[in-house]
Formats: C-alpha cells, structure tokens, sequence
C-alpha cells in the first residue's frame, strides 16, 4: 500500500486546490451545493491526473532511474510492478469516469484534453524546452476551467492569466534548479536547450507579470464591487513570490515546487493569511 500510495503522488494533490479558485472568485463558498459540486470536479480531476502520473513513470522508468530523487519512484525503485501499476490506473480511471458523469458535459471535455495532452507531453512535447513548461501551466489553467465548467460560473480572465503565468513561475523556477543536478542534463533533452541565464530572465519576467496581472485583477474587484480593500492582499502574493524565489537561488530548492509548499511554515503561514484576508474581504 505504500508504494501504491506514492505511486499516485500525494504531494502533488496539492496542485488541485485550482479547482477550487472559481468556488471563492465567483462568491459561492457559502454555498454548501456548490461545494459538492467542485469537491466532485476535484477529486474526478485528482483521479484522471494519477491515470496519467502512473502512465508518465511508466513511460521514464529507465530515466527516472538516473535521477537523484525520482529514482525513489516505485516503478523506478521496481517496488511495484508494470502490472500492479496498471490495475491501479484502471482503478483511478473507472473513478474518475464515475464522477465526471455527475458533472456537466463540459468538465469531460476539459478531462479529456488534459489526458490527451499529457500524453503528447509523455511521448514528445517534455522534451522540447519551453513548450515543457508552458504545457504545464496550461494544465494549471484546465484545473480552473473545471471548477468554472463544474460551477457554470464566468471567472475573470485576469485570475486565468495569474495561474497561467504563476505556473510558469514554478515552472522554470523547478528547471533552473534541474540544471545543478550533476550529470542529469545529459539524460532530460530540453534541459539541454535552457542555461541558467536564460532561466533567470524567464523566472524573473514570469514573477514580475504574476504580481502585475493578480493586481490588475484585485482592482478590478474593487472596481465592480466596492470592496478596495481586496487591493491590499497584493502583499502576500508578492511575499509569496520572493520566498520562492529565495528557496530557489538561496536554499538552492525548486526540484518539486509542492515539497517546497508543504515544509515551508512561512510560506504556508502567509498562503493561509492570504486565503483568510481575500475572504473576509469578499464576504464583508
């Protein structure tokens, strides 16, 4: 069980928590309906992404074997077998189909690109630079638009594009740490196209546009809405941001941007503070 368990990444359940963006933006977390209906997107999403986790090491097995960390994966540590792994990511996968036929026909089109477009990513795309990264923000963005489609709500596109570029953030912040990983370059062929000077500017323009674009949009709330005081939760954010970039160039971290999440007290204080400001201001 163990093994079966990490072989779903639990640490990266966390990324999920997109889902339920649109449950807060649009002002339906006090509606108990509503959080049925996005804790179902959630966890259908949840299920197809350990579908396509299981399909990913099983496609980088022998390259997960090379890599300080990853070769800890079960099928690379060869603690479960292709097998088992298989009927695992049957199971997920008749789960996942079972909630998204609770949900409307738009949440299976968004669950579907996202499987398709991984597989793309598995066979071919993760191994051009650039486009690797911007994959992955694009699933960060098909997280959101699930709780939207879930909701039938209409969601800012200003908190569509602070997603899109807060994962390019992680994401090449996750790459420049990748890069001082001894004799790895040689067995990933995208990192083999990125330098840590090109990876810095590319950090630092997607940090930048991150804070500008979620600015933008606290305005715009406080411009439809009257609430001005939403413009001050800008602070954390920007605090969430330099911290990570601390981890990145000062405690040379970045490999896995959700361990990063889960072990730094500071940055889960200031996540927490965050999410408790943004709603106090909303609902008052």
């Amino acid at each position: 069980m163990p093994s079966a368990l990490k072989l779903l990444r639990p640490k990266q359940w966390i990324k999920n928590a997109f889902v339920f963006a649109p449950l807060f933006f649009a002002h339906q977390f006090t509606d108990i309906h509503s959080w049925y209906i996005t804790l179902a997107a959630a966890l259908s999403f949840l299920s197809v992404s350990c579908v396509v986790y299981i399909g990913n090491d099983l496609r980088d097995v022998h390259e997960d074997r090379r890599h300080p960390v990853k070769c800890n994966r079960p099928l690379a540590a060869g603690t479960i077998s292709t097998a088992q792994a298989a009927l695992l990511a049957g199971i997920a996968a008749v789960i996942g189909i079972f909630l998204l036929t609770l949900l409307p026909a738009q949440c299976t089109a968004i669950a579907a690109i996202y499987v398709l477009l991984n597989g793309s990513y598995t066979l071919y795309l993760k191994r051009i630079a650039i486009i690797d990264v911007f994959f992955i923000a694009f699933c960060y963005v098909l997280r959101v638009l699930m709780g939207c489609y879930a909701l039938a709500v209409t969601v800012s596109p200003w908190i569509i594009l602070t997603t899109f570029l807060l994962a390019l953030f992680l994401g090449f912040g996750k790459r420049y740490h990748e890069l001082g990983i001894e004799n790895y370059i040689q067995y990933k062929p995208n990192l083999q196209h990125y330098n840590r000077d090109l990876l810095d500017r590319l950090v630092t323009i997607c940090g930048g546009a991150t804070l500008i674009t979620y600015a933008i949009y606290t305005a715009e709330i406080a411009h439809q809405s009257g609430k001005v005081n939403i413009v001050y939760t800008v602070a954390f954010v920007a605090f969430g941001l330099f911290r990570y970039l601390q981890s990145i160039y000062v405690y040379k971290e970045g490999g896995e941007p959700e361990n990063i999440l889960l072990k730094d007290k500071l940055q889960l204080a200031n996540i927490a503070a965050w999410l408790i400001t943004t709603l106090w201001i909303i609902s008052w």
